[in-house]
């Protein structure tokens, strides 16, 4: 009964059920790795260069870090001619 419900239930080997228990390792589940851009840019900018004006295909082409300096350069001259 006890490896219908390893094999059945939880769905894991002997060996992976006691390396949970004493180790503390959980049992790999295929849960999909987090597969970010390491550039990506962060939805915060996208919206707020567009609401600037910015075209959403010129926004895409930029790194993190030129977006940043776009907002900033942007909301100066915003903030100059108001």
């Amino acid at each position: 009964m006890w490896s219908h419900i390893l094999r059945e239930q939880l769905e894991v080997t002997v060996d992976i059920f006691w390396a949970c228990v004493r180790k503390g390792r959980l049992p790999d589940r295929g849960a999909p790795k987090n597969q970010c851009a390491d550039n990506a840019l962060p939805l915060y900018l996208i919206r707020a260069l567009s609401e600037l004006g910015v075209d959403e295909a010129s926004i895409l082409t930029l790194t993190p870090g030129e977006a940043a300096n776009l907002l900033a350069v942007k909301l100066t001259e915003q903030q100059n001619r108001g």
